[in-house]
């Protein structure tokens, strides 16, 4: 696996739009699923996924633009 530095911007941005769909599909599961456990399998791929969703979008903004690398949350 090519460490997310690495990867150049076309490959990271595949890999985002494939980390949102199964964090969408995590999250609609979590809502929708009935079984206790299911629901706890797929809240914890929601959150793993979301994670690496965060890392991906830190790393777009940082190839596209070195100099203004935002660390934190952008909301007041």
């Amino acid at each position: 696996m090519v460490n997310i530095i690495e990867k150049t911007i076309a490959e990271l941005l595949d890999e985002l739009i494939t980390t949102s769909l199964k964090c969408w599909f995590a999250q609609e599961t979590v809502c929708s699923e009935s079984d206790p456990q299911k629901v706890a399998e797929a809240a914890k791929l929601a959150q793993e996924t979301n994670a690496r969703r965060n890392a991906l979008m830190r790393a777009i903004n940082n190839k596209l633009d070195p100099e203004n690398q935002i660390l934190g949350k952008t909301y007041g």
